[in-house]
């Protein structure tokens, strides 16, 4: 909540219903007695105090899992390691880093959650998550202090509804539906419009779907069409109720693993970090 300004958004990156993550704030600032929550017509932030509780709850956190690799230290590895990812990238990945690691290193628990790409070196330095996964130009490759691993690209690719793929009008059959957005911080939809505008003479509104899983519904219910991960699109052919749109781009889009590096993180987190390296390099896009 305190990284994406929003209830409904960190409600959303744990697996909770917002009602739950309120009550828990709630709890939370009635046992300290202050307030460490801003409400805001659109979203939330921390209060001076809850800037102050945000930091000191990072420390104690660090601090478990030293002492939890301290008494363990010749045994196998084992602590609770954070990962916050892009929104591309934590449908696409994450899921796949949490079962490899699961399998792995048993006792090495993984903490999955969304990340604004901007604030992805701060999060990092200023221990809101242990390691950061992100995509796009717009993540950053040089930071002082943050180790810079790249990864292989993602490729995002446009996908509509199946009945794109066949129609003899694109132009008609495009007319009238939204772009839809998965992360604002990302340009691919905005090649699209591009692409719109030069092959088709359409100007799209753009509609912000929130997450991959959401636009890939948004997309097979025939409300519009987006630039999603090719890994995530099981075929061209249309046979899970959408497809590649021909005749429309494909992006290449840089990713980055962020993290302080080894000889300043725990065991645990460097484990997470070679399994992540590892697997993206074996990833290979599904779709045609």
């Amino acid at each position: 909540m305190a990284r994406l300004g929003s209830l409904t958004k960190a409600a959303r990156s744990l697996g909770y219903a917002q009602s739950s993550v309120t009550s828990h704030v709630r709890l939370l600032e009635s046992r300290v007695g202050i307030r460490l929550v801003q409400r805001l017509p659109h979203g939330v932030r921390l209060t001076a105090a809850g800037e102050i509780f945000y930091e000191y709850a990072n420390r104690i956190t660090r601090v478990v899992d030293e002492m939890e690799s301290a008494l363990n230290p010749a045994g196998e590895i084992e602590g609770r390691v954070s990962v916050g990812a892009s929104a591309l990238l934590l449908e696409t990945r994450v899921g796949e880093l949490v079962r490899e690691c699961r399998r792995r290193y048993p006792k090495v628990h993984v903490s999955p959650r969304a990340l604004d790409i901007a604030r992805a070196a701060d999060t990092v330095r200023d221990g809101g998550a242990d390691l950061v996964l992100v995509h796009g130009d717009c993540a950053p490759a040089n930071q002082a202090g943050i180790v810079v691993d790249e990864l292989p690209g993602l490729e995002v690719v446009p996908v509509g509804p199946a009945s794109l793929a066949r129609a003899a009008d694109p132009s008609l059959a495009l007319a009238g539906l939204p772009v839809l957005a998965v992360d604002p911080d990302c340009d691919s939809h905005h090649v699209l419009v591009s692409a719109l505008r030069e092959l088709h003479g359409l100007d799209p509104q753009v509609v912000e779907a929130g997450s991959v899983g959401g636009a890939r519904e948004l997309v097979r219910v025939g409300y519009g069409i987006a630039m999603l991960p090719a890994e995530s699109v099981r075929s061209a052919t249309g046979a899970d109720g959408m497809a590649v749109i021909p005749g429309l781009p494909r992006v290449r889009l840089g990713a980055r693993l962020l993290w302080l590096g080894p000889e300043r993180s725990l065991s645990a987190v460097s484990a997470v970090s070679a399994v992540a390296t590892r697997q993206s390099r074996q990833l290979v896009p599904q779709a045609a």
